[in-house]
């Protein structure tokens, strides 16, 4: 079932940001683990959610991935959160995420240009091994895995939906990019490996503006962790701006010949086992340009090229004196980055 609701309903033209929900992934297979029963519809292996799912955990095929779905029931947690999960999406309106889409849009109205145009469509997974998800060739789409998420108040949920959601919104601000399809002369390959870095800060470090506000709120059961986590990043991000611009040289000096081998370096601040730093580094970042230039900076700087990003926080930064400032050395390379 599908939830459309525009982004300014309000005397809204045709012009203006439309999004679906889709839960109907995250209610089948939420019973499914809750029921022990994984007849799942005859059609589910070629729905597009089963093939983003195969595609993302690089499964070989359907089979794969229902047996991936009766392993969650071995884990007390996963367990727990499809029995929770599943009578709620089955209730009428999906029970307690009915308020969902109002308190989606009301997030991103603050940071949507109001005549971007687009439909977006948030699917709803269950059994993933990612929070949220999307696929660069399948730009309007996002994916958000439930399985994390039982615990969240609406406010919280709606704050990762958010999150993704911004990241569809990104695909029609920003430039295309251009990556290198083999390894090649490293004074070519190098600029395109650190603006793709630089892209993902920005992108990243401007969707946490969302979900970041957990910080500043009380812990909740769910919040808790992601909360301590930032704060932990916070008073070691003088170290975190270094880590970022080493991975920089890296990119430069030494590229990574294909994208696989760029994720296992770009994974080193981008992943949850090593606290998603660049997350609250790009958010440090962004803000601080808020402060100074009000928030429609962020659709203007995401309509540019990346090193922007960085070099208009280092300019706010150098005269605020209090900031950690990325080096002289490596200001020079991002300053002439095409």
């Amino acid at each position: 079932m599908l939830l459309l609701l525009l982004l300014f309903p309000c005397g809204a033209r045709a012009d203006q940001l439309r999004f679906d929900f889709d839960f109907d992934t995250a209610r089948l297979v939420s019973t499914a683990v809750s029921t022990v029963d994984f007849h799942l519809p005859a059609d589910f292996c070629a729905s597009a959610d089963a093939r983003a799912l195969i595609r993302k955990m690089r499964f070989s095929d359907c089979e794969a991935l229902i047996t991936r779905f009766k392993t969650l029931r071995e884990n007390k947690r996963w367990l727990e959160a499809a029995t929770v999960l599943a009578p709620e999406l089955s209730r009428p309106g999906f029970g307690k995420y009915a308020p969902l889409a109002a308190e989606v849009s009301r997030q991103l109205k603050e940071y949507v240009p109001p005549d971007l145009r687009a439909q977006l469509k948030v699917h709803f997974i269950f059994g993933s091994q990612s929070g949220g998800f999307a696929f660069d060739d399948v730009p309007d789409d996002v994916y958000v895995d439930m399985m994390r998420f039982t615990d969240a108040t609406t406010q919280e949920l709606g704050e990762i939906v958010a999150h993704e959601l911004f990241h569809a919104v990104q695909n029609h601000l920003m430039r295309p990019e251009t990556l290198p399809t083999a390894a090649g002369a490293k004074d070519v390959t190098g600029p395109l490996w650190l603006n793709h870095l630089l892209a993902q800060l920005e992108r990243e470090g401007t969707a946490e503006l969302f979900s970041h506000p957990i910080a500043d709120r009380p812990a909740t059961p769910h919040s808790a962790q992601k909360k301590l986590g930032i704060e932990r990043n916070a008073r070691r991000m003088g170290g975190i701006r270094t880590m970022f611009e080493t991975l920089g040289w890296r990119m430069l000096l030494a590229p990574p010949e294909n994208e696989d081998a760029y994720d296992q370096i770009y994974g080193i601040m981008f992943y949850t086992d090593f606290d998603e730093t660049a997350y609250d580094l790009g958010w440090l970042m962004i803000s601080t340009i808020i402060a100074q230039d009000g928030k429609t900076a962020v659709a203007e700087l995401l309509r540019q090229a990346p090193k922007q990003f960085v070099l208009r926080y280092q300019a706010i930064a150098q005269k605020q004196g209090k900031l950690p400032l990325f080096s002289a050395d490596f200001i020079k390379v991002v300053e002439v980055l095409p």
